[in-house]
């Protein structure tokens, strides 16, 4: 397991990643744009010269700007077979966690292979806040617990299955891992990533009244400011950094002050939950005096620059005062059935938000265990909106897509990504569309939403790099990748959480690989 930068910004470059042709020609498949317009070519090209999209438009139109290319460029022409293929932009995923090395739950032990005995989770029935705001204080002291080398083998694992999936750009809002590791592994991987610190100061825990602090403030903020600085240097192209808090709950005045100076200062994102669970407000007024939107306006954090998390539960007031901001609401509508949140149809405030024409984007979240992915997000939101209107037309598939991509990419605060148009960086995924499930169909992407999942991305190409082809990365060892994350994780369970080496090597023996005892 080799040992992480010390530095996010430090070492960028092209490392080992493949390499790029002058030009780069997709060539005949039903392209979705996600642009502006929501164009959709049945039969179109997309041609990047430099790892920047050159030229969108039907075959013949996109075949004259190849031949207009200088000759010492299109003999180093690569043409990728578009044929029987949907290409779309690649997916950008602007609220995640890494929370890969929680994959051994504190007991020691994977959970029971057996449903019948499962209880309602702490994010269930509107939730136990208290709980939450005290869990979630601890991850940044158990994530510091990682060495260097087991936070970057757990990152590459995890970013990893990111690229897989389709998705070319990331949005961390803090994770359960070194901030330095997901740069480093965003590098060796060739992914986006806007990394971050899982930001917090205080706690509103169980069976206290207001707000308690937990950690020194200036030191919270001046990690942060250190990591902001040094992604601002970094030479790769694919390490941003961005500030966020782990939760509203868990966050001081003078930390949400010092927060909202550096997002202007730097001028990035600023994400956090808000909004997320029915009794947050109940917990904010005893622990702040306020409700949660209300507070973020008053400590600056209530403008443009913020990704508000899930933000489902809110007044008529915080809704115009999201409004008013041309605030980003980004959710997760993958995720909220398996963990018993009713973040969609309790109160229908996000397809509310977004019919007001605030910018809703979706998402994966982050667990322990992979969640759904973008693909997912797009089926759960396009029918979910849908059901909750009686409305066919409530959010159409295109509507998702843009969702996935031009939208979430506003979040992230990056007009370069998103879309398939000219001057954009050149971040393609493409889907296989020739089996049963497209027969006589004229709007593929239909079927993918309907029938299709994560595990159909067979191409991902990231600005003009092409990096995963048939369904296999091709710069890495994909096998080393696994056996690299199962080591670490071994590692960091036996030392930081007590379980003996055994019973560890036990545990992954018999789930390791996806086998059952």
């Amino acid at each position: 397991m080799s040992e992480a930068r010390t530095s996010a910004g430090a070492a960028g470059g092209d490392g080992g990643l493949p390499g790029r042709a002058p030009a780069l020609l997709v060539r005949g498949g039903c392209v979705y744009t996600a642009d502006a317009d929501g164009r959709m070519l049945p039969s179109g090209s997309v041609l990047a010269v430099g790892g920047t999209i050159a030229a969108v438009g039907p075959v013949q139109e996109v075949d004259a700007a190849v031949r207009a290319l200088p000759e010492e460029v299109r003999a180093r022409l690569r043409t990728v077979d578009g044929t029987r293929h949907l290409v779309l932009p690649g997916f950008v995923n602007a609220h995640w966690h890494e929370m890969f090395a929680l994959r051994l739950p504190f007991k020691g032990a994977l959970r029971d292979p057996r449903d019948a005995g499962d209880e309602p989770g702490v994010m269930a029935l509107g939730g136990d806040v208290r709980k939450i705001s005290a869990m979630f204080d601890t991850f940044q002291d158990v994530a510091d617990g990682l060495t260097p080398g087991e936070a970057e083998a757990i990152a590459r694992y995890s970013l990893w299955t990111q690229l897989r999936s389709g998705t070319t750009a990331l949005g961390d809002v803090g994770s359960f891992n070194r901030p330095e590791a997901l740069a480093a592994a965003a590098r060796a991987v060739g992914i986006r990533c806007s990394v971050s610190h899982w930001t917090g100061d205080a706690v509103c825990a169980p069976g206290e009244g207001r707000h308690r602090l937990t950690r020194d403030t200036d030191a919270v903020l001046a990690r942060l400011e250190d990591l902001l600085a040094d992604c601002a240097a970094d030479p790769s192209g694919l390490v941003r950094a961005q500030v966020s808090a782990s939760y509203i709950t868990n966050v001081s005045d003078a930390l949400g002050e010092g927060l909202s100076k550096l997002a202007r200062a730097y001028d990035v994102p600023f994400a956090t939950h808000v909004g997320a669970l029915r009794g947050e407000a109940e917990v904010m007024r005893a622990g702040y005096g306020t409700t949660p939107v209300r507070r973020l306006a008053e400590l600056g954090l209530l403008d443009e620059r913020l990704v508000a998390v899930h933000c489902a539960f809110l007044d008529e007031h915080e809704r115009s005062l999201l409004l008013l901001a041309r605030a980003h609401v980004s959710h997760s509508p993958a995720k909220y059935g398996p963990t018993g949140e009713s973040t969609l149809s309790e109160t229908r405030a996000i397809p509310e938000l977004r019919r007001a024409g605030l910018d809703v984007s979706l998402s994966t979240d982050g667990g322990a265990l992979p969640v759904g992915g973008m693909a997912e997000a797009m089926r759960a939101a396009w029918h979910g909106y849908t059901e909750l209107y009686a409305d066919n037309t409530a959010l159409l598939p295109t509507d998702a897509l843009a969702m996935a991509t031009r939208i979430a990419a506003r979040a992230l605060r990056r007009e370069d990504i998103g879309a398939l148009a000219p001057g954009l960086q050149a971040d393609l995924v493409l889907v296989p569309a020739d089996d049963w499930r497209y027969l006589l169909n004229p709007r593929p992407l239909e079927g993918f939403l309907n029938l299709g999942g994560s595990a159909d991305v067979r191409t991902v190409i990231v600005a003009g790099r092409v990096l995963v082809e048939d369904g296999r990365t091709v710069h890495l060892d994909e096998e080393q990748l696994t056996a690299d994350y199962l080591e670490a994780l071994a590692s960091f369970s036996t030392r930081r959480l007590g379980i003996a080496p055994a019973a560890v090597a036990g545990v992954l023996a018999a789930h390791g690989r996806g086998a059952h005892a």
